[in-house]
């Protein structure tokens, strides 16, 4: 919750990512001169019960059931980081699998959403990797053709805008894989592998 974004002062000490800071002194302590640095394991453990009850239904991300979305027809491309700075990646992984469970299992959810892990960029899809391409017109033939995605195409960029590596992007839990022959640069050069049971 306190991830640190940096360091500060002399001698330098830990410096919390501000919008987490600012949720604890705003909206749980109610308080900009509350003290940090004096918050205990009980304390943090009381705080964030009390997140959990005040704010839980309004802000929570977390309910896996998703009857209601399903039911109306609606679909949702999930998609992640690998290199997410800010939120793990496999808090995704840990709520998609609840869907799954919630929801009738992995056929049943792949119906009305599909999870896409991205390898080597960050929360802003910045970093080595390629970042993903035509979502919206992935969702878009989804809801109105009946095709769901079975892959996505990421995409790296050179500074003048040149694509320089394609890759493709398969539904969790699949992984795209080398082929062993062609560009490693070429999204065609690789294909959907299922992971190890």
């Amino acid at each position: 919750m306190f991830a640190y974004a940096g360091t500060g002062g002399s001698p330098l000490k830990g410096k919390p990512f501000s919008i987490a800071l600012e949720y604890w002194l705003y909206y749980l302590a109610q308080n900009p001169k509350w003290d940090w640095t004096a918050l205990t394991y009980a304390g943090f453990e009381q705080l964030w019960t009390r997140s959990v009850e005040q704010f839980g239904a309004a802000i929570g991300t977390d309910n896996p059931d998703l009857t209601r979305f399903r039911d109306r027809g609606s679909k949702v491309i999930i998609y992640h980081g690998l290199a997410d700075q800010l939120i793990p990646a496999a808090g995704t992984i840990d709520y998609y699998k609840r869907v799954q469970q919630r929801m009738g299992g992995e056929k049943q959810t792949a119906d009305f959403a599909r999870l896409f892990l991205v390898p080597g960029v960050d929360h802003g899809f910045r970093g080595p990797g390629a970042s993903p391409t035509g979502l919206n017109e992935a969702i878009v033939r989804w809801v109105e053709e009946g095709k769901a995605p079975q892959k996505l195409l990421a995409e790296r960029r050179d500074e003048s805008g040149t694509v320089i590596r394609t890759r493709p992007l398969f539904p969790y839990p699949q992984v795209a894989k080398y082929k062993g022959s062609g560009s490693t640069d070429e999204a065609g050069s690789f294909v959907s592998k299922a992971p190890r049971k």
